[in-house]
């Protein structure tokens, strides 16, 4: 195609590429935190989608109940990794202009 600089395209989707990478880097160090139960349980992920820490409240290891206590758990969980999934989405398709580009941006 004449005029069609395909090296300036190279560059520039190299470009991209190197500041969605940085990105998410960035984002393995950032966090969020999803919550169950009113609060009683409490899950703390990355916005790489890497859980870190998962706090119980006494009251809720009190009671006994092994089920809610499950249920608890994979709802904050979920809700940890939903604003994970929503964060990395948003801070990449910040860079990417909404682009989805496998492997990097979803």
């Amino acid at each position: 195609m004449p005029g069609v600089d395909l090296n300036y395209f190279m560059r520039q989707a190299s470009k991209l590429t190197e500041k969605l990478e940085q990105r998410k880097k960035e984002l393995a160090e950032e966090t969020v935190e999803g919550q169950a139960g009113d609060g009683r349980v409490k899950v703390v992920a990355t916005g790489a989608g890497d859980v870190r820490s998962i706090k119980i409240a006494p009251e809720v290891l009190q009671a006994g109940d092994v089920e809610m206590m499950e249920d608890l758990i994979a709802a904050a969980v979920n809700a940890a990794l939903t604003q994970a999934r929503e964060l990395s989405e948003r801070e990449l398709g910040k860079i990417s202009g909404g682009l989805k580009i496998p492997g990097i941006t979803g």
